[in-house]
């Protein structure tokens, strides 16, 4: 199955399944490969049952989807992935309070799935051989900012188009796997206090 990049999630149904909080934190999983009900009821330390529940109603709503199916031991195994790589409501429905529910939902377990890479990558990863940040095949930022809306979005444009420029091919031989995890909003009070 070639997932969508985005998924523009059009009723209002829709947009109830994927507020819920378990069924958003089974997407994050299903979002990056193909899980079974059982996979995820490990990953989640929950029963099947629970999880089976979720994933029918996901697919009901063509928010996940049957990839493949395996036997093993006499049992078939379903294998579960979700249709595209993020969920976005449509216009008419930004301003149901599940929209924002679902949004925050998201952005929470994007960060808490972050912190899981963190503490399951490599020792190596972490290593300091130059005390020289540009040198550093790593990266760990926080920064707040007061700009203008129309400035921000103009940023987030540009961002956009780097990531691109990244994923486009490379011919070098030598390549190695990152990951990159960004959040970014408006907040009322900055934390960074200027001196």
């Amino acid at each position: 199955m070639q997932q969508k990049s985005i998924f523009i999630i059009e009723s209002y149904e829709q947009l109830k399944v994927i507020s819920d909080p378990l069924r958003t934190k089974m997407l994050i999983f299903l979002v990056e490969q193909p899980h079974t009900g059982q996979m995820l009821a490990q990953e989640l330390n929950l029963s099947r049952a629970k999880i089976l529940y979720h994933l029918r109603e996901l697919e009901k709503h063509k928010i996940i989807q049957l990839v493949r199916k395996e036997e093993r031991g006499g049992n078939i195994l379903k294998f579960y992935q979700a249709v595209a790589r993020g969920f976005i409501p449509a216009d008419h429905l930004l301003n149901y309070v599940e929209s924002k529910d679902a949004t925050r939902q998201s952005y929470l377990e994007v960060i808490d799935r972050a912190k899981t890479r963190v503490l399951t990558a490599p020792d190596n990863s972490f290593e300091l051989n130059s005390s020289n940040v540009e040198e550093w095949p790593k990266l760990s930022i926080q920064k707040e900012f007061k700009v203008s809306k129309e400035k921000f979005l103009e940023f987030t444009r540009k961002y956009r188009e780097l990531l691109e420029k990244l994923e486009e091919k490379d011919t070098d031989i030598e390549k190695q796997n990152y990951y990159l995890m960004t959040t970014a909003f408006q907040i009322e009070e900055p934390l960074f206090k200027n001196k």
